[in-house]
């Protein structure tokens, strides 16, 4: 009897482990449903339909941080249009070899609200940067950006 009730007991958990496992399965596919692809520019035109939600983009790293790698900046198809990338998660900085590589990045997208720009560019004029306004400037100054999680170097 006190052997049916260890086996009965050890089956019992082994049922909850394996629905554990599948529940973990389940999320992990509904969480990577959830990354929405776009390009730099169509998450610039509308910001408020991607704000904290999970975007994934490419594009071509234009300029690195030299001030330990907490920026990097990235440019759209169009040549012209930029957006700020910020290190998080796993990513404690943007490496400057990153420069002139086209990057797929996956990350949550930001909107700073209006007090919260005013201090940032603030805190951006405040310290030295570059001399003269650069390309990616508006770009460093912008109230949106993507908090980059995770990133590939694409070859081509």
């Amino acid at each position: 009897m006190h052997r049916i009730a260890i086996l009965l007991v050890l089956a019992l958990m082994m049922g909850a482990c394996m629905q554990s496992a599948n529940k973990e399965s389940k999320a992990e596919v509904s969480k990577s449903e959830e990354i929405v692809a776009a390009t730099i520019e169509e998450i610039l035109a509308s910001p408020e339909e991607y704000e904290n939600k999970e975007v994934a983009i490419t594009g071509m790293v234009t300029h690195v941080c030299r001030h330990g790698g907490q920026k990097c900046f990235v440019l759209a198809e169009d040549g012209e249009t930029q957006i700020r990338l910020v290190p998080a998660g796993d990513i404690d900085e943007f490496k400057i070899e990153l420069e002139g590589s086209t990057l797929a990045v996956k990350g949550t997208l930001r909107v700073l609200t209006p007090v919260q720009s005013e201090e940032h560019v603030a805190d951006h004029e405040s310290k030295e940067h570059h001399e003269n306004e650069m390309a990616h400037s508006e770009a460093e100054k912008a109230d949106i950006f993507i908090e980059a999680v995770e990133y590939k170097e694409i070859t081509q």
